[in-house]
């Protein structure tokens, strides 16, 4: 079943299109990786798809409904790049950050009930963030504050998830966990991800699709494919 389609999505800064007339169509439980060149547009298009930067043309429909009118939000997990930039200015608990998932738009007095604390509890032990639930986020490495957003967006169980570069700041072990666990949820419990990676060779062993971005697409289809291609055209991950 189609989950997701662009139509005509095009994006331009001011100086020329990032991307042109992109139409893809993302079924569900496919798991997209994004890849190519620095300035490509891969960021800006999951901004799009997160419905924070709009496009200078085109649409994007949620589940056959367009983006401006789709309200279903808790479907959807989104983490964008360096979400730990500001943890400095964020001087709550880890535990806090994650439960910030399950609370709707402007209900932040929302008590949590005992499925929500659970599922908390869930996501933390499998981050491995469970000793760690009452620090406060600038008490975290760079790799720590990247899991514990990616634990946020994950608890609410979304049925599609956007990650941009997930895996930054992470060391191997860790890259390779997160993979495995993507890869897991995409498989057993038919969560739709999309994910701008540079891990090239780790993605290609959990996304089933891949989208390369060149100022405009210039590869839509198998992931494996999509390696070869990367192979026969560098110019595109300089």
């Amino acid at each position: 079943m189609k989950i997701i389609e662009l139509k005509n999505l095009s994006f331009d800064y001011g100086d020329g299109w990032i991307f042109h007339k992109l139409n893809i169509e993302i079924e569900t439980g496919d798991f997209v990786a994004v890849i190519g060149a620095n300035g490509a547009g891969k960021s800006t298009l999951l901004k799009m798809l997160a419905k924070i930067v709009e496009p200078t043309c085109g649409t994007i429909e949620y589940y056959g409904e367009d983006i401006s009118t789709f309200n279903q939000w808790d479907k959807i997990g989104y983490v964008p790049q360096n979400p730990g930039k500001n943890a400095q200015d964020f001087p709550i608990s880890v535990e806090e950050v994650v439960s910030m998932g399950l609370l709707k738009t402007n209900r932040f007095l929302q008590r949590l009930n005992n499925e929500d604390k659970e599922r908390i509890q869930v996501v933390l032990n499998f981050f491995d963030l469970q000793n760690m639930r009452k620090k406060r986020m600038n008490e975290l490495s760079g790799g720590q504050q990247q899991k514990v957003f990616l634990a946020r967006a994950m608890v609410k169980r979304p049925e599609i998830l956007l990650l941009d570069e997930p895996s930054t700041a992470m060391d191997t072990k860790t890259k390779e966990a997160l993979y495995t666990y993507l890869q897991q949820i995409n498989q057993q419990q038919g969560t739709t991800i999309i994910m701008v990676s540079h891990d090239l060779e780790l993605a290609s062993h959990s996304a089933k699709s891949a989208l390369c971005l060149d100022h405009g697409v210039c590869f839509w289809g198998d992931v494996h494919m999509a390696l070869k291609h990367h192979h026969h055209h560098g110019y595109l991950y300089r």
